[in-house]
C-alpha cells in the first residue's frame, strides 16, 4: 500500500502536469520529491553536529514552443502551483528553440507493478531522531576506545546519517511512477600522532551503510567498524614515498571508485557531445585489457543505486559498458542519443559492478605483489577527460615480497587511461557493497610512479 507521502506528491505532480498543458507546453514531466534526513557527529566526546529536516520538491521539464527548460520549487501548494507554471513557460519561451528535446517514446516507460528491490525498511522509516543522536554517540566512544588502545589518539570522530525518500514522476504521456527508499550509515574516524614523524598526523576511516537499520547497529559490528578505522590510522604510521620509476599498482576496492568514476564520466551523453571524452567514436572497439568487463545492473536487491525507472521514467534494465575490454555502450538519455545519433540506454548510472577475473580480494592481491605500490587512498590530482590524462596524488603502502615494508605518502601516479586500463591484470572479487560504484580491488601492470629518487640510499631503496 503506498504511503499518504507518495498519495500527496502523486496529487502534486499530476496537479502540476495540468498546469504545464494549461500553460501551453505540449509536453511535460513533473518530478515530486520528499525526504527525512537526520545528520549527526560526535567527536572527542562532545557533540559536533546535528541536523534533522524534511525537504520537500517538484522539478518540471517543459517542452514548449520547440523550446525546452527545467523548473524547481520547494511551494508544492495547490494554490502555489499555477502561478510557479505560469511563470517557468515565460522563462521557457525566452531560450533558444531546440528541437530535438522531447519525452522518451512512450514504449521505453517502465510499467508497473513495481518489482521489490528491497530499498524500504519500515524499522528504519519510523526510527526517531534520538536513535541516530545515540547510534553516533557510541559510535565516537568506540572509535575513542579503539584509538586509546592503538596508542598516541590524538582526536576521535563517531556518526550517523539516514535518510527517508519518495519519488513520484508524472509524465504527460502517462506514464506515473513511484519510489521509496531508506538508507543509513554509520562513521568512524581516528587521528593517531606519528612519534616517528615529527608529530604528524595519521588518519583512519571507515563506515558502513544498509537500507535495514538492523545491519547498522550491534555492539561487535560497530567496535569491528571502530578498530577498521584505528588499524587504518595505524598502519599509516611512518609513512614516506616509495621509489621512483615504472612498478605495478594495486588500488584497494573503496580507493578504486575515484578510478572507475573518472572512467564513467567519459561515457555520458553530455561529455561525448560535448567532445570531452577520449573514448567518443570508440564504440565497439578494445578500450581495456579483456579482463575488464562493467555493466549496469539498476535491478540489484538493496543496491544503493537500484531503482525501476530512470529519470525520464524509462524502464531500468541492465546493459554492459565495457565487455571483454570492448566498449559496448554509453549513459545516453533521449535527448544525447537523439544528438548523437545512438540508440538511447539511461541518462546516469545506477549500481555498477566489475565481473571478478578470479577469486581473491586484496589482501589476496596484495601478498602476491613481489614489488610495488598498494594504493588505499586518492589525493587530490586531476583527470583530463579529453585526452584521458590523469595525475594522482596517492597514499598507501609500499610492498616488498609480498609484505608491507612501509606506508606510502607523498608520490603521484600519472599517465593515460587508454595505458591504465589496458594494463589492468586482476579484478577482484571483493566489491565494495557501501555506495552505487561497487569496485572491487584492482591490479595494474607498471605504471609510472614519482616519488623519493631511485639514487642509493634514497628513500624506499
Amino acid at each position: 500500500m503506498a504511503s499518504q507521502a507518495l498519495e500527496d506528491l502523486t496529487r502534486v505532480a499530476e496537479q502540476a502536469l495540468v498546469a504545464a498543458k494549461q500553460a501551453g507546453a505540449r509536453e511535460a514531466s513533473a518530478n515530486a520529491t520528499r525526504s527525512r534526513f537526520v545528520d549527526v557527529g560526535f567527536r572527542d566526546g562532545g557533540l559536533e553536529k546535528a541536523s534533522a529536516s524534511i525537504r520537500q520538491g517538484l522539478t518540471v521539464r517543459l517542452f514548449l514552443d520547440g523550446r525546452y527548460a527545467l523548473h524547481s520549487t520547494s511551494d508544492l501548494r495547490p494554490e502555489a502551483l499555477a502561478g510557479f507554471m505560469d511563470k517557468a513557460a515565460a522563462l521557457t519561451r525566452l531560450l533558444e528553440p531546440d528541437p530535438q528535446r522531447s519525452l522518451p517514446e512512450p514504449a521505453r516507460y517502465a510499467r508497473g507493478p513495481a518489482p521489490d528491490l528491497g530499498l524500504m525498511d519500515q524499522s528504519l522509516r519510523q526510527s526517531p531522531t534520538a536513535l541516530w543522536m545515540d547510534l553516533g554517540r557510541e559510535m565516537e566512544g568506540l572509535s575513542r576506545a579503539a584509538g586509546q588502545g592503538a596508542g598516541q589518539l590524538v582526536s576521535a570522530q563517531g556518526g550517523s546519517y539516514m535518510e527517508v525518500s519518495q519519488d513520484v514522476l508524472a509524465t504527460s504521456y502517462g506514464f506515473l511512477g513511484s519510489q521509496e527508499e531508506t538508507g543509513g550509515f554509520v562513521v568512524a574516524s581516528t587521528v593517531l600522532m606519528d612519534p616517528g614523524q615529527g608529530g604528524k598526523r595519521r588518519s583512519g576511516y571507515w563506515w558502513r551503510g544498509s537500507r535495514r537499520l538492523a545491519d547498522l547497529g550491534g555492539q561487535d559490528r560497530l567496535k569491528t567498524l571502530a578498530s577498521t578505522a584505528a588499524a587504518r590510522a595505524l598502519r599509516q604510521m611512518g609513512a614516506r614515498p616509495g621509489p621512483s620509476g615504472a612498478f605495478p599498482v594495486l588500488v584497494e576496492n573503496q580507493a578504486a571508485s575515484r578510478l572507475l568514476g573518472d572512467l564513467l564520466g567519459c561515457l555520458s551523453g553530455a561529455t561525448l557531445h560535448q567532445e570531452r571524452s577520449y573514448l567518443r567514436g570508440r564504440q565497439g572497439q578494445a578500450v581495456a585489457a579483456p579482463l575488464l568487463s562493467i555493466s549496469d545492473q539498476p535491478l540489484l536487491k538493496e543496491g544503493f543505486g537500484s531503482r525501476w525507472y530512470d529519470g525520464e521514467g524509462v524502464a531500468a534494465q541492465p546493459f554492459t559498458l565495457i565487455e571483454g575490454g570492448v566498449l559496448r555502450d554509453f549513459y545516453l538519455d533521449t535527448y544525447y542519443a537523439r544528438m548523437l545519433g545512438l540508440k538511447p540506454t539511461t541518462g546516469g548510472h545506477s549500481n555498477v559492478l566489475l565481473t571478478p577475473s578470479q577469486p581473491g580480494g586484496f589482501g589476496e592481491m596484495l601478498a602476491g605483489l613481489e614489488r610495488g605500490l598498494a594504493v588505499t587512498s586518492f589525493l587530490g590530482g586531476n583527470f583530463n577527460s579529453t585526452t584521458g590524462d590523469f595525475s594522482y596524488g596517492l597514499q598507501g603502502l609500499w610492498v616488498e615480497g609480498g609484505q608491507v615494508a612501509h606506508a606510502v605518502e607523498g608520490m603521484n601516479m600519472a599517465g593515460n587511461f587508454d595505458g591504465l586500463w589496458r594494463s589492468l591484470q586482476r579484478v577482484g572479487d571483493d566489491p565494495f557493497p557501501y555506495t552505487k560504484l561497487r569496485t572491487p580491488s584492482l591490479l595494474f601492470g607498471e605504471l609510472r610512479l614519482s616519488g623519493a629518487s631511485l639514487a642509493p640510499g634514497g628513500a624506499g631503496q
